[in-house]
C-alpha cells in the first residue's frame, strides 16, 4: 500500500478524482458602434447632403453641395438629441439645426457673413456614398482610393502637408503594374482627425488598420516620399514579414534637422520658418479654432489672417495633424525608429535622391550651402540604402524634392522593379 500511497503524493492529479472543467472563458465584449446619420439640408443649389458619426474621440463628418465636385470636411461639430451645429472651414460656412416642439428641425445656413433658413431632414444613406472610406474600429472613417489588381499590394504615402493628390502622376500607372491603394491621413482630406501627437507609430499605427479595413493582402510593397520615409521604413521595421519591398522617394532622414545644423550652423535663417514645435501646434489649435468658430457666429474670417498662412490652412484639424507630423520627428519619430530599426535583409528597396538641389530653395541659399546640404542628404540616403542587403540610391537628374510630380516615371520605374522583385521573392517561398 505504501508504494501507492507514495506514487499518488508524487502524481496526486492521477490518483484523485478528476479535476473540474475549468469554467470557459467570458466571450470578448463586442466592439462599440458608432452612430452614423445621413442628412439632406436644402433643396436649391446650396442643398446638400452630409454625414455625421461618432467616432472614439468625438464626431466627424462632411458634406456634398449640389451642383459641385468633390466634398468638405465638416469640423468643430456639436450634436446632442436637439441640436446639430459644425463649421465648414473651406467655404467659410456653418450650419446649425435645432429641434422644435414638434420634434421637426429647423435649421440655418450661414455663409459669407449672410443668413438663411435651411431645412434639415435625416435621410437613408445616399447610394455609393461610402464607397471611397473605411471604418476603423474606434470609429473613424478614413479616405481611401484603391485600383488595378495583382499582389503584392502598392501603398504610396506623401510627405507633410500634402495629400492624395500628389501622386496622380503616378497612381494610375502604378495601379496597371499591380493593385495600388493609398488613403489619406488622419486630419487630413475627408479622413477623421485623430489623438495627438501624431507621431510615426501612431501613423504605423492608422497603415496596420487601413490594410485591415480595406482588405489589403500583405505582403505589399511601401512607396514614402519624404516625411513618409519614416512611415514606411517604421511599418518595414515592425513588420518585416508583411513588406514586400520599399520605394523611398526623396527621403527625409532620422535626425536630420540635427545633421543639417551641425554642417550649415546657420540654415534656419537661409531657411527662415522651417522648425516647429509642439507649442506651436497648440497655439496654432487655439487660435485657428476661435477665428474658425466665428463663422458659427456670422463673422466671415478674413482668408488673409496671418495665422492662416502661418498654420497652414483654414481647416484646424489638418493644420493639427500636419504641425504635429513635423513636430514629432526631430525627437520622438527618431527615437521610435532607432528603437526598431533592424536590416531587413535582401528586402528589394530603392532609394530615389533629388538631383537638382536648387529648386524650391530660397534665393539666398548659397552654393556652399548647397553643397553641404546635398552632402548630409545623400549620407542619409546612403544610410537608408544599406538597411537592406540589396538596397540601392538612385540620383533622378532635373527632379527636385518632388520627384514623382518632376519625373514621376523615375518612380514608376522603381516601383515597377520592387514589385517585380518581390513577386519572384514571393514565388520561390
Amino acid at each position: 500500500m505504501k508504494p501507492i500511497i507514495l506514487a499518488c503524493a508524487l502524481a496526486f492529479a492521477a490518483c484523485s478524482d478528476p479535476a473540474p472543467t475549468p469554467a470557459a472563458a467570458p466571450p470578448a465584449p463586442a466592439p462599440p458602434e458608432y452612430a452614423s446619420t445621413w442628412y439632406s439640408a436644402g433643396s436649391d443649389a446650396k442643398g446638400a447632403v452630409f454625414n455625421i458619426h461618432a467616432t472614439r474621440y468625438g464626431f466627424g463628418g462632411f458634406l456634398r453641395r449640389n451642383g459641385e465636385d468633390g466634398a468638405y470636411p465638416i469640423r468643430v461639430i456639436h450634436f446632442s438629441e436637439g441640436e446639430l451645429g459644425f463649421v465648414i472651414p473651406h467655404i467659410n460656412a456653418a450650419f446649425l439645426a435645432r429641434k422644435d416642439a414638434d420634434g421637426v428641425w429647423v435649421g440655418e445656413w450661414t455663409e459669407g457673413g449672410k443668413r438663411e433658413a435651411m431645412p434639415l431632414a435625416a435621410i437613408e444613406m445616399p447610394a455609393a456614398a461610402t464607397d471611397n472610406f473605411v471604418k476603423f474600429t474606434d470609429g473613424r472613417w478614413m479616405q481611401y482610393v484603391c485600383a488595378g489588381a495583382g499582389s503584392p499590394a502598392i501603398l504610396p504615402d506623401y510627405g507633410a502637408g500634402s495629400s492624395l493628390d500628389s501622386w496622380q502622376q503616378v497612381f494610375e500607372p502604378l495601379s496597371k503594374v499591380s493593385r495600388t491603394c493609398m488613403f489619406e491621413r488622419a486630419g487630413f482630406g475627408l479622413s477623421d482627425p485623430a489623438p495627438l501627437p501624431r507621431d510615426v507609430n501612431a501613423v504605423v499605427s492608422d497603415i496596420e488598420a487601413f490594410l485591415t479595413a480595406a482588405k489589403i493582402e500583405t505582403p505589399i510593397v511601401l512607396v514614402g516620399h519624404s516625411l513618409a520615409s519614416y512611415h514606411v521604413r517604421q511599418f518595414a521595421n515592425l513588420h518585416r514579414d508583411q513588406t514586400a519591398g520599399l520605394v523611398l522617394v526623396d527621403p527625409s532622414g532620422d535626425g536630420q534637422d540635427a545633421r543639417f545644423i551641425a554642417a550649415i550652423p546657420n540654415i534656419y535663417e537661409l531657411i527662415p520658418d522651417q522648425t516647429v514645435t509642439e507649442e506651436q501646434v497648440k497655439a496654432c489649435s487655439i487660435g485657428m479654432r476661435q477665428i474658425v468658430h466665428s463663422i458659427a457666429t456670422s463673422q466671415t474670417p478674413d482668408d488673409m489672417d496671418p495665422i492662416f498662412g502661418k498654420c497652414g490652412g483654414k481647416d484646424p484639424d489638418r493644420a493639427e495633424a500636419v504641425l504635429s507630423e513635423i513636430a514629432s520627428m526631430e525627437v520622438v519619430s527618431t527615437g521610435q525608429i532607432k528603437a526598431a530599426a533592424k536590416p531587413y535583409g535582401e528586402l528589394p528597396l530603392i532609394v530615389l535622391t533629388r538631383g537638382d538641389y536648387q529648386k524650391g530653395m530660397p534665393p539666398g541659399f548659397t552654393p556652399e550651402a548647397t553643397a553641404k546640404l546635398k552632402d548630409v542628404w545623400t549620407s542619409m540616403h546612403a544610410e537608408m540604402a544599406a538597411q537592406s542587403a540589396i538596397g540601392q540610391t538612385r540620383t533622378i537628374e532635373g527632379a527636385g524634392h518632388g520627384i514623382q510630380r518632376d519625373k514621376p516615371q523615375a518612380v514608376i520605374d522603381a516601383v515597377t522593379e520592387v514589385v517585380t522583385k518581390a513577386r519572384a521573392g514571393m514565388t520561390q517561398q
